[in-house]
C-alpha cells in the first residue's frame, strides 16, 4: 500500500500527502473488508455451514438441531446413520444369504455393485469410483464416528465435511435413480 504521493513537484498542493494517505487507507480497508468476507464465505458462520441448500434437504433437517447446538460429534455421526438407513431403505432393505440386514461396507458393495439397478456412474470406472466413495464413507468415518466419540480441534470443519460427502450419495442416488428409490 502506498501511504505517499508518487512524485512531488514544486507547486504541489499542500494537503496532497494528507489526501495521498487516505487513499492509502481507504485501499487497505478494502482490503482488509474483502479478505474478511471470503473468510466469512470459506469457513461460514458459527450457526450454521455457508449454505443450507448445498446439503440434501432431508439429511439437513435430521441434523440442523445438533447444527445449532454445535454437536459436531453427533452431526458426523448422525450423518452416517441417516445416510446409510436411506441406503438401505430405497434398496428395499437388503439382506445377506441369512436373512440379516446389509450395514456398512457390505451395503455400499452390494447396493452399488456393477449389476445393480442403483449404480452410480455412466460406466465402469464411474461404478467403481462412487461404490469406493459409499465404502469408504463406510468404513472411514461411519465406523470411527459410531463406534467412538472424537476429540477433535477440528471437530466442526470434520463434521461439515462428513455432512458433504454424505449428502453428495444422496444427491447422486437421487438424481440417477429417484423413480426407484423406495421413497414415500
Amino acid at each position: 500500500m502506498r501511504y505517499g504521493v508518487m512524485v512531488a513537484w514544486s507547486g504541489m498542493p499542500d494537503n496532497a500527502w494528507d489526501e495521498a494517505r487516505h487513499e492509502g487507507i481507504r485501499k487497505a480497508c478494502g482490503y482488509l473488508d474483502a479478505a474478511i468476507y471470503e473468510l466469512k464465505l470459506s469457513i461460514g458462520d458459527d450457526t450454521e455451514p455457508l449454505d443450507i441448500r448445498a446439503y440434501d434437504p432431508e439429511l439437513w433437517e435430521h441434523v440442523k438441531g445438533l447444527v445449532q447446538d454445535e454437536d459436531w460429534g453427533k452431526v458426523a455421526s448422525q450423518t452416517a446413520i441417516f445416510v446409510e438407513n436411506h441406503v438401505r431403505e430405497w434398496a428395499g432393505n437388503p439382506t445377506d444369504k441369512k436373512g440379516e440386514p446389509l450395514y456398512s461396507n457390505v451395503l455400499w458393495q452390494t447396493v452399488l455393485a456393477d449389476d445393480s439397478e442403483f449404480r452410480l456412474g455412466q460406466r465402469s470406472a464411474e461404478w467403481q469410483g462412487w461404490r469406493s466413495l459409499g465404502i469408504g464413507f463406510s468404513l472411514a468415518l461411519r465406523n470411527v464416528d459410531v463406534h467412538r466419540i472424537q476429540r477433535r480441534d477440528d471437530a466442526k470443519r470434520y463434521a461439515i465435511g462428513v455432512l458433504g460427502l454424505g449428502s453428495l450419495l444422496l444427491t447422486q442416488l437421487r438424481y440417477e435413480h429417484s423413480e426407484i428409490l423406495n421413497e414415500e
